[in-house]
């Protein structure tokens, strides 16, 4: 049976104090049953080690150990359905010494086996509690030399999900429970000691996060048509009516290619920050507001077919003369059938051409050689806000790049060399984004390591197969 955390009463303004724990008679988790999980996205690997200290029996004493800790986490899921954590593991490495201790007198080879009981912290921010894990350790060998590493595992009981928000999961410190591995015929005579390990301070001790999003309830039609209606755009700030949750450490790698040059443009890795991702709490729909700055980009070309040329490629807020940050904010839609999710969104920019060479000679295209009107990318593909993202154009009409004004220096019109070289449609964007851990502390110093990096193979694999099935 999943262990059941109940929900309290919820009100709009008390929202940022709800997550999977809420306390009913001072009671923090319950024993219950859940309906089983719908389709989500692929599960995040999670890993934590932390520095304990366990108290083995005199003349050995007091010994530091490090509690290495692996689980797979789903990376969201839906009030009314069950947490399943996966692959839970533990590995701890003891002393030799501490390992022949649990040996006959004066033996110097041997197994141990035993349990490891750990208690996996669930909180949400002043609320916590905690859920019982015992995990089992085969009969492990002794090396000849050196000290012994014992790997345990087990299940960790399903979590029912009744409430909003994102939750945290924290390691605790390990109780053990091991013996040697007694010859076939020698039955145990002595109860298993437990040795009551306890957290050395000072260290984090989080294992991941997941995001908790409302199960939706359909209404009337009318309801819904009203509400469709009403519904706050893209980028507006989040209405009474929605939970927002920071967006932390996402990276954004963006590529173009330019078809009438034959030219592919890579920016350096840039990063969203203010973002936000925001779930309409009515009627379940969720979407995604941040801030960027694209880094130039330099690229190679040969115009017009056989001219080499080298530039270097901006992307730029329509407003580049008075800021230089674009907004960015798209919907959020569902597969029903996968619970895949996909996001829609379009940008708006302006491209600016600098530092140009043609044959290796610096050609001065001046400070403001821009496109004579904005660039519009309408993106759309596989999506997580707190795992992989991966939108492009539309493969068949791509975007247009408009003709370019103000290029030159010196007298020297090259609006129309530039627009006849570049100018036009059929061009395509790609972006990828990288948030692979659930970050949402301020301080982006605290946030768990991979948090911006790219991802696993088999996310990517994912993704790709999303894109297949579901284009646009």
């Amino acid at each position: 049976m999943p262990r059941r955390v109940r929900p309290r009463t919820l009100t709009v303004s008390a929202l940022a104090a709800v997550g999977l724990l809420s306390a009913v008679n001072g009671a923090l988790t319950g024993v219950g049953s859940a309906a089983p999980a719908p389709a989500v996205p692929p599960d995040t690997k999670a890993t934590a080690s932390v520095s304990v200290t366990c108290p083995f029996a005199d003349p050995l004493g007091a010994r530091k150990l490090t509690a290495e800790t692996a689980a797979t986490l789903p990376a969201q899921a839906k009030t009314g359905t069950s947490a399943k954590i996966g692959a839970f593991s533990a590995k701890l490495t003891l002393p030799r010494d501490v390992a022949l201790s649990y040996l006959p007198e004066g033996a110097t080879a041997g197994s141990l086996r035993g349990g490891v009981h750990v208690d996996l912290s669930v909180r949400q921010d002043d609320k916590a509690d905690k859920v019982p894990v015992d995990l089992t350790v085969p009969a492990t060998p002794l090396p000849e030399t050196g000290d012994v590493t014992l790997t345990a595992t087990g299940t960790v009981p399903e979590i029912a999900l009744n409430t909003v928000g994102a939750v945290t999961f924290d390691v605790t410190a390990p109780t053990l429970s091991l013996e040697a591995v007694p010859p076939p015929d020698t039955a145990a005579t002595q109860p298993v000691p437990r040795i009551a390990c306890t957290l050395d301070p000072d260290q984090q001790t989080t294992l991941g996060k997941v995001l908790v999003l409302p199960k939706t309830v359909p209404g009337t039609k009318q309801k819904q048509l009203a509400a469709a209606a009403d519904a706050p755009g893209p980028g507006d700030p989040p209405t009474e009516d929605e939970f927002a949750v920071p967006l932390s450490l996402v990276t954004i790698m963006t590529k173009s290619t330019v078809r009438k040059l034959g030219a592919t443009v890579t920016a350096d890795p840039a990063f969203l920050f203010n973002g936000l991702f925001i779930l309409n709490l009515v009627d379940g729909t969720s979407r995604v507001t941040g801030s960027t700055t694209f880094n130039p980009a330099t690229t190679s070309f040969l115009g017009f077919g056989f001219v080499p040329v080298t530039a270097t490629v901006e992307f730029l807020p329509v407003d580049y003369r008075n800021s230089k940050v674009i907004e960015i904010a798209g919907k959020i839609t569902t597969d029903p059938d996968t619970g895949a999710t996909f996001l829609n969104t379009t940008l708006q920019v302006m491209a600016r051409l600098s530092n140009a060479k043609v044959n290796g000679v610096p050609l001065d295209l001046g400070p403001d050689c821009v496109t004579a009107d904005k660039v519009t990318l309408t993106l759309n593909g596989p999506y997580e806000a707190f795992g992989v993202g991966h939108i492009r154009t539309d493969e068949k009409t791509g975007f247009e790049l408009p003709k370019f004004t103000g290029c030159g220096a010196g007298g020297q019109d090259l609006d129309p060399l530039l627009s006849g070289m570049g100018s036009g449609p059929g061009n395509q964007a790609f972006v990828d984004t990288y948030n692979l851990i659930v970050c949402t502390e301020p301080d982006h110093t605290q946030c768990p390591p991979g948090s911006d990096g790219p991802p696993p193979d088999p996310a990517v694999s994912a993704a790709k197969k999303a894109v297949a099935k579901h284009p646009h």
